[in-house]
């Protein structure tokens, strides 16, 4: 993981960002689309496995997603680029900076925090269609199979997304929203895939908090890192209850 340093440093690669409005437009319309058809392959294969069917659908969309994913932003973002990894700031692996591994841990910790603050806050008011639902257990692969779904969902998803929402869609608007407005766009947009009324607030400010971080650190590796840790968290609470 690289350190970008300030903002300062993550200015100078605008002349590589070769998308825009435009092009974040036809991206989330293709990756709706991918979402549904991933759901309905993986509908498909976990009929095939009945004993494990809501396991073998998670794996299958996860990756299917990821596929599409990358080729969407692959062809909508990185084609007409230069240098494609440089503009998104994602560089190969290096020993990262302190400052890079104490942001990511902060903003792990507040995206945790206010997750639970709002989910102590909707339970006290009997809120319970704004209630976050919890993590399904049936997406668990049996045994040591359980490797299986940390590896889609607390490794391929995390990089997919923040590959989608922060690396194209939050990256490619600042040119003409700025860093900030570009945050709360591309946080509206990443709250309204998850499809939960009882997620769209705290992923709301996850993504706000994921986009700040790659802006200040300019490197995705540190979004990657902090979604990567909370969805692990997630899966190990539900793997211990």
């Amino acid at each position: 993981m690289t350190d970008g340093g300030s903002s300062g440093r993550f200015d100078r690669h605008k002349e590589e960002i070769t998308w825009g409005v435009k092009q974040i437009i036809v991206g989330t319309l293709f990756v709706t689309l991918s979402w549904f058809s991933a759901a309905a392959v993986a509908l498909l294969a976990g009929n095939l496995y009945p004993e494990q069917e809501d396991a073998v659908a998670t794996w299958v969309s996860v990756h299917l997603m990821a596929i599409a994913i990358m080729a969407i932003v692959w062809f909508l973002g990185f084609r007409h680029s230069r240098i494609p990894i440089a503009g998104l700031r994602l560089s190969w692996a290096q020993r990262p900076q302190i400052r890079t591994v104490l942001l990511t841990f902060a903003v792990l910790a507040a995206s945790l925090v206010i997750t639970s603050v709002y989910s102590e806050i909707v339970d006290r008011l009997k809120i319970d269609k704004l209630s976050p639902p919890a993590v399904n257990p049936g997406i668990l692969f049996d045994g040591v199979g359980v490797l299986l779904t940390f590896q889609a969902v607390a490794l391929i998803t995390p990089f997919s997304e923040e590959l989608f929402f922060r690396g194209f869609v939050f990256r490619g608007l600042i040119p003409k929203f700025g860093p900030y407005g570009s945050m709360v766009i591309s946080a509206v947009i990443f709250s309204g895939f998850h499809l939960s009324l009882g997620v769209l607030i705290p992923i709301f400010i996850t993504g706000l908090l994921l986009a700040w971080l790659y802006w200040r650190t300019g490197s995705l590796w540190a979004p990657v890192g902090a979604h990567a840790a909370q969805n692990t968290l997630a899966l190990v609470m539900t793997v211990l209850t």
